[in-house]
C-alpha cells in the first residue's frame, strides 16, 4: 500500500508540520531545521549542495540530494554555530555540475533564521 505523505490528516500534514516547526521555533529551544528534497540512494559527497527557503526548489529541475549528503548536513549542522535557529530547503545539483561542498560554514551562511 501506498501512501502520500501530504494525503494524511485531510491534506493538511504539511500545514501541521509547518506550526510545529513554529512551535519548535517560539520555545526557544536551539534548532536546526532541514527540509531535504526527495531523498536519493546515491553515493553522498558527489554534488554540488543548495539552500533555499520557502520552497524554492519547486522551480529547479532538480529538487532531489542524496541520503548521505543529507545525514552529512546534519551532522555538520550539530558542529557548526552558523546553522544554529535556521530552517532551509535543502537540494543538490545533478553530480558533475557545480562544485562539490566541502565548506559546510560557507552553505550554513547561505541560509536565514527562521523559517
Amino acid at each position: 500500500m501506498q501512501c502520500r505523505l501530504n494525503s494524511i490528516g485531510n491534506g493538511k500534514i504539511l500545514i501541521w508540520k509547518r506550526k510545529a516547526e513554529q512551535y519548535l521555533i517560539d520555545s526557544g529551544i536551539p534548532y536546526t531545521i532541514i527540509h531535504a528534497g526527495g531523498l536519493l540512494d546515491k553515493a553522498g559527497g558527489q554534488r554540488e549542495l543548495t539552500v533555499g527557503k520557502n520552497d524554492e526548489f519547486l522551480a529547479n529541475k532538480v529538487r532531489s540530494i542524496p541520503r548521505d549528503d543529507v545525514a552529512e548536513v546534519a551532522v555538520q549542522s550539530l558542529l557548526l554555530e552558523d546553522a544554529l535557529n535556521k530552517g532551509f530547503d535543502l537540494a543538490s545539483k545533478e553530480e558533475g555540475q557545480g562544485s562539490v561542498i566541502k565548506d559546510f560554514a560557507a552553505l550554513f551562511q547561505q541560509t536565514r533564521a527562521g523559517l
